[in-house]
């Protein structure tokens, strides 16, 4: 049954969490309708209306459906994971399907200012990888399939390169060129101007788009207390919507009015990029600023008034009735594809949510008030919660959530352990494998417009490095690109040690990156593929 109508990345963050939280059958019959879009014609929308739309950036069911899959919703997940899997890997052949800035970007980390809006994605691209790297990590415990694993490991790697367009001297995430050098010179940046590299935000839109790795974030940021000084400043930063910070708009747009009438700083919670922001506090291990700015948001945003009418801006296709549902529960899918939930602030003293599998879910806060706000302690079937993280795998079997409740502050969740899931997990800012290919030509021009066919390749590093995983990019016509090789690594470039053997590979598509799993890694001066036979090729990476 096909389902059209959807825009990815308006729902990404509430809606679909949503319907595989309240309707798990329903998300899986509608997750099989709209990859019925790649099965019929070789790509899933990223906006559905109902044809391939050129529209937004990110190609977000990637993560709406990796999610899903992770929380047991039932559906075609080898369709749904290749159909990510080529958004994330392929050149697209028009603007309307996949993610824009593909001939280059996975060689440089990060999709340069040659795409427009190019910042915003690399940044949505990200968060994709991570759920595509989720995915695969649970269909490998399904299938033990190998590819699978060796996927998971290149996309993790690469939802981590956020960090690459971080601007230490600015102090904000800006975008970059293929040359590595920032859209605006540091000392020039200002992020209150909205647009150029940045969709429908700005600079302080965008501060906090990492939600996959917030522990990281906070490194960059200077640790846990700095994260949670910048969503202060964050907060206390009032948005204009002036002329003189209109940007590349040219004029104001209604999401820059809409933030200003919030009264929140920069908060402006109609608009996609800021409806996690409130649960960053949490990485931050402060989450009673989580607890505070959720129930002011719960209280004031839609209660009507010349504000929406009940909506305070957009309401496409339910993300801010999701946001609502999930945050009147006291948790939020703050981080799409870990199958875990982030803990708020409840707004009733009970609700009961009927699950489908003929369970309840019940939410206890008997002292809740407007005034009892804050989080005193969580038990779940009696058992106390102390981290701000909540499995989907638990509250989906039922069972009663109870939070005691008050008027002050309180150290819950703030321990060093509580913050929610994270993919760094340490006070180290995340550092992404990289290529150490430092070789010229066709193979490592950083760009798969280029190719070459080749038998050997000699991969020139610039020092001694241990490759854990490589790829592989094929040309414009794929059927060129090789089935079997040997990857060999040389401490001499004379003997040679055979590190990965592969036959029986195969590309799916043109211009697609593959990438493999060193078998038998170690540090090597030198490197070197040997083909069984004469191939074409667009690129090649060493991964270190």
């Amino acid at each position: 049954k096909v389902y059209v109508n959807n825009g990815f990345w308006d729902t990404y963050r509430t809606t679909w969490p949503a319907y595989s939280l309240l309707t798990p059958s329903q998300a899986g019959e509608m997750v099989d309708g709209f990859v019925q879009q790649y099965k019929d014609g070789g790509w899933t929308s990223r906006w559905s209306s109902p044809g391939y739309a050129d529209l937004m950036t990110g190609t977000s069911s990637d993560v709406a459906f990796a999610d899903a899959y992770v929380k047991g919703v039932h559906f075609d997940a080898a369709a749904a994971y290749d159909a990510a899997v080529k958004n994330a890997t392929v050149v697209p052949p028009a603007s309307g399907v996949g993610r824009k800035g593909m001939t280059t970007s996975p060689f440089l980390g990060y999709t340069s200012t040659a795409t427009g809006e190019g910042f915003s994605w690399a940044m949505e691209g990200y968060v994709n990888d991570y759920g595509i790297a989720k995915m695969g990590e649970a269909l490998y415990k399904k299938t033990g399939k190998k590819r699978y694993k060796e996927e998971s490991a290149y996309f993790l790697n690469r939802a981590q390169d956020y960090v690459n367009l971080f601007d230490k001297k600015a102090g904000f995430f800006q975008g970059r060129d293929a040359q590595g050098d920032w859209r605006v010179d540091s000392a020039k940046y200002d992020p209150r101007v909205w647009g150029y590299d940045y969709t429908e935000t700005n600079g302080w839109g965008y501060a906090f788009t990492a939600p996959q790795d917030s522990r990281g974030l906070a490194n960059l940021y200077g640790g846990q207390d700095a994260l949670g000084q910048k969503l202060d400043t964050y907060f206390a930063t009032p948005e204009t919507a002036s002329q003189d910070v209109v940007g590349s708009y040219g004029g104001v747009i209604h999401e820059m009015t809409e933030a200003r009438d919030v009264r929140m700083g920069m908060y402006g919670h109609s608009n996609q990029v800021a409806h996690h922001v409130t649960y960053m506090y949490d990485a931050a291990g402060q989450p009673w600023k989580t607890q505070k700015d959720v129930r002011e948001v719960l209280s004031r945003l839609y209660t009507g008034s010349e504000i929406g009418q009940g909506y305070h801006g957009d309401e496409d296709n339910g993300e801010q009735s999701a946001w609502y549902l999930f945050s009147s529960l006291g948790f939020y899918p703050l981080v799409m594809g870990s199958g875990e939930y982030a803990i708020g602030s409840p707004l009733f003293t009970k609700a009961t949510v009927h699950l489908e599998n003929g369970r309840d879910l019940v939410v206890k806060a008997p002292r809740n008030s407007a005034k009892n706000v804050y989080v005193q302690g969580v038990r779940f079937n009696g058992k106390k919660w102390n981290s701000t993280s909540l499995p989907h795998s638990l509250i989906s079997r039922g069972g009663v959530l109870e939070f005691d409740m008050g008027s002050k502050p309180s150290s819950w969740g703030s321990g060093r352990n509580a913050a929610p899931v994270s993919i760094t997990k340490d006070d180290k800012v995340p550092a992404p494998r990289a290529d150490v290919l430092k070789g010229e030509g066709a193979l490592f021009d950083n760009t798969s417009a280029t190719d070459a066919t080749v038998t050997t390749v000699d991969l020139p590093t610039a020092a001694s490095a241990k490759g854990v995983q490589y790829t592989l990019t094929s040309s414009g016509d794929h059927t060129k690109a090789p089935a079997g090789w040997v990857l060999q690594g040389s401490s001499d470039g004379t003997k040679w040690t055979d590190l990965d053997r592969r036959s029986g590979e195969s590309f799916a598509w043109d211009k697609q990156t593959r990438a493999f799993s060193v078998a038998h890694p170690g540090s090597y001066a030198h490197y070197r593929l040997v083909l069984d036979g004469a191939a074409t090729l667009a690129e090649v990476e060493l991964l270190a």
